[in-house]
């Protein structure tokens, strides 16, 4: 453990330097979504954010720096339940404030289906010494041009989110909508239009790999994310709408990387429900069960290896079936949401109820492979009676 947290460590610090938009959220970057870290996991993102804002011309036709540096931060989440998330950040500074610091809570109420999506209600910044509220409504005078993301840390701020997955051409797709106040909502005439109004989306094209783009209520972000198993790498660019303007504002950059791990050891859960069945061919007919060692178009079911079989286990195929060929018993098969690569069930991949499903199934196949264990003895010693 301490080898992993000190390699972030280094990590977080090389590429800083590299000035790689500050991530507020183990979601998305600055704005949430619907989903809650699983039961008993817990996951922890390190950001070296690197900032350089001119202050608005109001305060001086020089257009001087109003924030420039490196402004490293963390953020820490856990998950209870399966149901609610609470995070922890610390980190920034503001010359009014000192350090940054306050507390996350989001709760999921309505968990995603194929149709339906998933909602969540949270409280961004609790505790936060950001204590004025309706920031967004200040003039250039005063003291936010001394920290242009203090907005950001308004604290108390409530929101509700929808999210939903989906999948267009194979390539998996997440939406986000949702509609917040205080931090959600922008500090100039034309964000204000959208009063606390916040989307995303992020789209994988790639194996492990996400693009993301985000509007938080006020500023347009954009990212990439890469995963490989618990690790997580985060570049994103914040504000990107300054670009196009021509006030001294187009020099800005706010820009930021950073490393996230996950500790789920001890969770049977994903964070986001896995709905890769659903971007698969459904209109297959056939047979839910087949026999150890057959190769066959399967649409939904258990499939239970036959009496007198030593191979394979209880395998759970999901609704509305792929149309692929899935192998058991030993034999290779394309791979199905919950079906590990050797064969064996995924338990994080499958629902409460079909988990226990399995259990019983399997108990039933141990106790048919002891019953004839049973008959093959008395078999036995029926034939030695026989011998004159």
């Amino acid at each position: 453990m301490k080898k992993v947290i000190l390699s972030m460590i280094v990590l977080a610090a090389m590429f800083s330097l590299a000035q790689a938009a500050p991530f507020q959220t183990l979601g998305m970057l600055r704005t949430p979504d619907a989903y809650v870290l699983p039961h008993r996991a817990a996951e922890i993102l390190m950001v070296g954010y690197y900032r350089d804002v001119v202050k608005p011309k109001p305060m001086t036709p020089d257009a001087e720096d109003a924030s420039k540096g490196f402004f490293p931060y963390a953020m820490v989440g856990v998950g209870l339940f399966n149901r609610v998330e609470l995070g922890l950040f610390a980190g920034d500074y503001t010359k009014l404030d000192g350090t940054v610091y306050f507390v996350n809570i989001k709760g999921k109420i309505i968990e995603e289906s194929d149709r339906i999506p998933q909602i969540a209600v949270g409280i961004d910044n609790i505790l936060s010494p950001v204590s004025k509220h309706g920031a967004q409504y200040l003039g250039p005078q005063d003291d936010f041009s001394q920290h242009p993301d203090r907005d950001a840390y308004e604290y108390f701020s409530p929101y509700v989110v929808a999210s939903k997955q989906a999948y267009f051409s194979g390539v998996p797709w997440m939406f986000n909508l949702g509609l917040g106040t205080n931090r959600f909502v922008g500090q100039v005439s034309r964000a204000r239009i959208f009063n606390g109004l916040f989307t995303s989306v992020e789209l994988s094209p790639l194996r492990d790999l996400a693009l993301q783009l985000e509007f938080d209520g006020e500023d347009f972000n954009t990212g990439i994310k890469y995963s490989y198993k618990n690790f997580g790498a985060k570049l994103g660019l914040q504000a990107i709408e300054d670009f196009a303007k021509d006030n001294g504002y187009e020099d800005n950059l706010r820009i930021a990387f950073g490393v996230s791990y996950l500790f789920d050891r001890y969770s049977e859960a994903k964070r986001r429900p896995d709905l890769r069945r659903y971007a698969m061919d459904s209109n297959i007919d056939g047979t839910s069960l087949v026999d150890v060692g057959a190769v066959t178009p399967i649409e939904t079911g258990v499939v239970v290896p036959p009496s007198g079989s030593t191979q394979g286990g209880v395998v759970v195929v999901p609704p509305t079936g792929s149309g692929s060929e899935v192998a058991l018993g030993g034999t290779t098969g394309s791979q199905t949401p919950g079906l590990t690569a050797q064969g064996g069930i995924d338990s994080r991949e499958l629902s409460p109820e079909v988990r226990d499903l399995v259990k019983e199934l399997e108990a039933l196949r141990l106790e048919r492979q002891n019953a004839q264990k049973a008959l093959d003895d008395l078999r036995k010693w029926i034939q030695e009676l026989k011998k004159p």
